[in-house]
């Protein structure tokens, strides 16, 4: 990803599956130019799995900075 390139920020408040816990649930926020392209490097993370009917909750444009995954997993009740 070249630094001219426009980033947005991706939210998913739940998804399904994003780790491999006891709670599989949790969010997920990626730094990525396009919804696509979010969704492919948010599932290369091990057990991240963000399907295709699950939609992001929040869309923002940012300046600047490079591609990045943050995975919040759902602590539960445990």
């Amino acid at each position: 990803m070249n630094a001219q390139s426009a980033i947005k920020v991706f939210i998913w408040k739940l998804v399904e599956e994003c780790t491999d816990r006891y709670h599989s649930d949790g969010g997920v926020v990626v730094f990525a130019a396009t919804e696509e392209r979010a969704r492919e490097i948010a599932n290369a993370v091990p057990n991240c799995n963000i399907d295709v009917n699950e939609m992001p909750d929040e869309v923002r444009d940012v300046s600047g900075g490079d591609e990045a995954v943050f995975i919040f997993p759902n602590s539960g009740c445990c």
